[in-house]
């Protein structure tokens, strides 16, 4: 039965449960002395699992900092509560971040955590009539990633690298791997967080020539690779072991637009008389949305969003929910109820539209947002949310053209492009946007929707060049480049992006930001290219 005074709940606390005074006294500090039994214990027991094993028995430490510490977690532990989070996700937050995280930075990785959860149990499927196609691709394609061949750039001897387990792609094969030693730019400097991932000030533009990309690296044709998935630095240290061992350039596209999101580059482009393209994609969300300012609260400060969503399950209840919890509050919501609001809209990319009313971000806004044509993924039959699951993970054009930049100068006549795992065209559109002229470009893509998304975009925008699409990169032997090359006499830039399938799913992991054995195929064409290339200069 539940004690009917504090003094009562005070001493079965301390003992039948065996808690600590200072346990029992900040709970009660914390949640009133009218707080139930139940309450109380599942906050000291939460906290508990919140605080570092031996901080409480750690005999070096005072009493003093032992009940600040505990005082601490406790405190965050309470407040993520209030804000609807579960004792495990809190638990589990804490644990990974450390009691010393900001209850801001445990909220979003909880979110995070739900959004990256969300994406590996969520199955889209735009194309049905793809998948028949799998049986005979599969099977050559199985043969191909087996002999992976490796050029050294540094000389012509061909050498093949024995497969070493360092990655298990989506399908549980083991991956080769290049390289056996650290990368040395990764070796205990950069990206030092201790969850293995990139902190902020790691995500910074490289000014001036990075030296390990020199000599014959350096030399046409220049490859570009970009990943725009958050992954750890120990997958980037190996993806860039395959592309010998050039350093990544960090890059938050919130630079660029209004989209914060977090992109590494590996590429042998120059770095001098980089230039960002004109006319700007919009820099805030009231940018890119001017109807939405006339309803913006001021307590909601979000001025970029934090990536592209397309979840649409429950999303109109959800706003329906939040728009009755703001009116109910008659203009008196607490920071809590503020703080719970604000992280739905993020999680969802909701946005104000209308009085006390909260809505989606649009295909045509999202477009705006990452540099896109207006419609461009605007495809007879594909509804709003399939639009935007397309520009998943596309280029923000702006960022990646102020990379691609300086091929203006060095191509003023056009570009050959290969594109491998096109996507919508992000590279392309970002080439086009510059200015530059495209004299051909070999697009590897396998979604259906994609390829006409492109081949669209190609006939609006009046290129004059020849545009070659392929529904697999394993269609890229060494007898189809050979092809090409004769065609186009080779090419001068390789690019390419994340790979994601929307049949059955998407096969973009935290691990490498992709399917692993899809990277190593785009090394496989890149380094074919770059070896071919001194035989049709």
């Amino acid at each position: 039965p539940e004690p009917d005074s504090f003094s009562e709940r005070r001493s079965y606390l301390l003992r039948t449960m065996n808690f600590s005074q200072t346990e029992v006294d900040l709970a009660f500090n914390q949640l009133g002395e009218d707080a139930l039994l139940d309450q109380l214990v599942d906050f000291i027991v939460t906290a508990q699992g919140g605080v570092l094993p031996g901080d409480m028995e750690n005999g070096h430490a005072t009493n003093e900092v032992k009940a600040e510490s505990l005082f601490g977690v406790m405190d965050k532990t309470l407040h993520l509560l209030q804000m609807g989070f579960t004792e495990e996700e809190v638990s589990l937050a804490i644990d990974s971040f450390g009691q010393e995280a900001a209850v801001q930075e445990l909220a979003d990785s909880i979110f995070a955590r739900r959004i990256a959860s969300t994406i590996e149990q969520k199955q889209v499927k735009i194309e049905s009539e793809f998948l028949g196609e799998q049986g005979e691709q599969e099977t050559e394609y199985s043969t191909y990633h087996q002999r992976l061949n490796y050029y050294d750039d540094d000389d012509d001897n061909k050498r093949v690298k024995k497969a070493k387990h360092i990655f298990r792609d989506d399908r549980g094969a083991s991956s080769s791997h290049a390289v056996n030693q650290p990368t040395p730019w990764l070796s205990g400097g950069v990206g030092s967080a201790g969850d293995g991932y990139l902190k902020e000030e790691d995500y910074e533009m490289t000014l001036g020539p990075r030296a390990n990309v020199s000599g014959e690296l350096a030399k046409p044709p220049f490859f570009l690779y970009g990943n725009v998935v958050n992954i750890t630095k120990d997958a980037w240290s190996e993806i860039s072991g395959f592309l010998s061992g050039v350093r990544p350039e960090f890059i938050n596209s919130q630079l660029f637009s209004a989209l914060m999101r977090r992109e590494g580059y590996l590429h042998n482009l120059p770095t001098e008389r980089r230039h960002v393209v004109v006319p700007k994609s919009p820099m805030t969300i009231e940018d890119a949305v001017p109807s939405t300012r006339h309803y913006w609260p001021t307590w909601d400060t979000r001025k970029h969003i934090g990536s592209v969503t397309s979840e649409v399950a429950g999303i109109e209840q959800l706003c329906e929910m939040l728009g009755k919890t703001i009116k109910d509050s008659r203009g008196l919501l607490s920071e809590e109820k503020r703080a719970q609001i604000l992280h739905q809209c993020k999680m969802a990319n909701l946005i104000w539209i209308g009085q006390d009313r909260l809505g989606p971000l649009q295909p045509n806004q999202m477009e705006r947002i990452l540099g896109y044509p207006s419609n461009h993924t605007n495809l007879f039959g594909l509804n709003p949310p399939d639009r935007i699951a397309a520009m998943k993970y596309a280029f923000q054009t702006d960022t990646i053209a102020y990379l691609l930049s300086v091929l203006k100068d060095i191509y003023p006549d056009g570009l050959r492009v290969l594109s491998i795992y096109s996507g919508v065209g992000g590279a392309e559109i970002a080439l086009h946007r510059l200015g530059i002229p495209l004299k051909c470009v070999v697009s590897v893509e396998e979604s259906d929707v994609n390829r006409k998304i492109l081949k669209r975009w190609w006939a609006k925008t009046e290129q004059s060049g020849v545009l070659r699409q392929l529904n697999g990169i394993w269609k890229l032997k060494t007898d189809a480049l050979e092809d090409l090359f004769k065609e186009f006499g080779g090419f001068d830039l390789v690019v390419g992006g994340n790979y994601s399938s929307y049949r059955g799913g998407t096969t973009v992991n935290a691990t490498m930001g992709m399917d692993s054995s899809k990277y190593f195929e785009y090394v496989r064409v890149l380094q074919r290219v770059r070896s071919m290339q001194h035989f049709y200069k």
